[in-house]
């Protein structure tokens, strides 16, 4: 009995000192930032996400942990195969992305079967939820459930041309939502969006608040719930008050050769919106072909990340029609896919580059950073070649950063104000982009209030990095093999 004791406390000494160990390992992946863990962790989506405390940001609704989201776009994911959307999710997790946009009796933009010839919505006035479509929808949510992919359901299509929102009364949007957002429940990495291009003038907001609402309360909370914009505009512009309304998305225009920025002064404004929300930019120009210069899209995920957003949409013009599947001339003549099929559209460049973004973020504090153009000291650009846009963590207005980064959306000289730095030594690295590499400058200098950095030529666009040299960022800093 008395050996039975003593190996029974024994045991229980092993096990209190493996809990003790396991605390001080967790305890060193800490940063002194509010606790926040920097790069260490991989979220489960199952857990769902959450609005961060401080509203502009997502994170693990269990872990707290932030989580950016990159998602792709595959509004017509309907065309497909049970067999081809398994390749579908498995391309986009392999790329990088962790989310999905999809809509629901898509192919296109209006009231179509699936490719086994399933409608979403049946019953005398379409309000009932069809069993067998449904069964293949869930397919697809569990599917990227296995993936580590968060997918964003769009429940209909208001749109410019042939949505079919417009459709149904207030009461019949309502009983569908709820009925929606009680299926997927359950399901809490799935994004619930309360219609596509849902906003005036091509819908009232009455019928969208009440398919927000109905997703909202069907789901009891579990699941976020925002709608998709006309472009160029952000939702905050009809919804900012509405109580279902999770984050902000931004639909945006630029011209590729040109000065326009609608996308950053939509993200700008809904950062500066009195009832702040996260905002993301969830659509915005498409990629063609395979040939495309990668700098386009990257351009359009920075600027807007620097902007303020907490996630971007990267979008594929054979990706989102799944060609040739949805070749109907009015589409074909504004969104040429530039490939025969869908599937050679999957690993473009762009696709592989765009998740480099997680490389810079996840190695600095995240939930503190914001937008603070007025550390740009040398000259503001418009162009889409030429901006720079800066970001830093601590408080606007005060010297308590701890990091700078900005990004140059091309290579330039560039005069950074550090003093909102308080330490007196610094370091600055380069991050590249194209291949999520941090490269060193120089180490401990003097920090005088400013920063020039030697020009940087070469490649197109380029993030420069300043940090108080005591916080030894660089042991976050993930080196890519390629």
């Amino acid at each position: 009995m008395l050996m039975s004791i003593g190996f029974i406390t024994a045991i229980n000494i092993l096990q209190m000192k493996k809990s003790i160990l396991l605390l001080y390992i967790g305890l060193a992946l800490m940063t002194a930032t509010n606790g926040q863990t920097i790069g260490k962790q991989k979220n489960d989506v199952g857990h769902g996400l959450k609005v961060s405390a401080n509203k502009r940001y997502l994170a693990d609704a269990i872990t707290n942990e932030p989580v950016f989201l990159l998602a792709t776009t595959a509004w017509n994911i309907n065309a497909l195969k049970y067999a081809e959307i398994d390749t579908l999710i498995k391309s986009i997790s392999a790329n990088g992305f962790n989310s999905i946009m999809f809509a629901l009796d898509f192919s296109p933009q209006a009231d179509e079967p699936n490719v086994y010839g399933e409608k979403a919505y049946v019953g005398p006035d379409k309000t009932d939820l069809n069993p067998a479509y449904f069964s293949y929808c869930d397919y697809i949510v569990k599917k990227c459930t296995l993936n580590g992919i968060y997918p964003m359901i769009y429940t209909m299509w208001s749109g410019k041309t042939t949505g079919v929102m417009n459709n149904y009364t207030s009461d019949q949007l309502f009983t569908l939502g709820k009925s929606i957002g009680l299926r997927y429940k359950g399901y809490r990495n799935v994004i619930l969006v309360a219609g596509g291009e849902s906003s005036p003038p091509y819908i009232d907001t009455m019928r969208v608040n009440a398919m927000g609402r109905g997703l909202k309360e069907g789901s009891g909370g579990n699941n976020l719930v925002s709608v998709h914009p006309c472009s160029p505009h952000s939702n905050s512009e009809y919804y900012a008050n509405s109580p279902w309304l999770d984050f902000y998305m931004v639909q945006g225009k630029s011209n590729i050769s040109g000065v326009i920025y609608d996308f950053t002064k939509l993200i700008d404004k809904d950062v500066k919106q009195s009832n702040t929300k996260p905002t993301m930019l969830a659509e915005h120009r498409y990629e063609t072909g395979t040939a495309e210069d990668p700098v386009i899209q990257r351009r359009n995920l920075y600027l807007s990340v620097f902007a303020g957003g907490f996630g971007f949409a990267y979008g594929h013009n054979a990706l989102w029609q799944m060609t040739p599947h949805t070749a109907q001339p009015w589409m074909l003549k504004s969104w040429a896919a530039g490939v025969p099929n869908w599937k050679q559209a999957l690993d473009t460049k762009a696709q592989q580059q765009l998740k480099y973004i997680n490389n810079l973020l996840s190695a600095l504090p995240y939930l503190q950073r914001q937008p603070d153009q007025s550390l740009l000291l040398s000259a503001k650009k418009d162009s889409i070649q030429g901006k720079v846009a800066i970001m830093r963590d601590g408080t606007i207005g005060k010297n308590d950063a701890s990091y700078i980064i900005a990004y140059l959306s091309s290579a330039q000289p560039v005069v950074i104000k550090t003093d909102v730095i308080k330490s007196q030594n610094l370091n600055a690295w380069w991050f590249d982009p194209r291949t999520g590499n941090f490269e060193i400058i120089t180490e401990k200098f003097k920090n005088t209030g400013s920063y020039q950095p030697d020009l940087k030529t070469g490649e197109a666009d380029w993030v420069l990095v300043i940090a108080d040299a005591a916080k030894n960022y660089q042991r976050y800093f993930k080196t890519v093999n390629h």
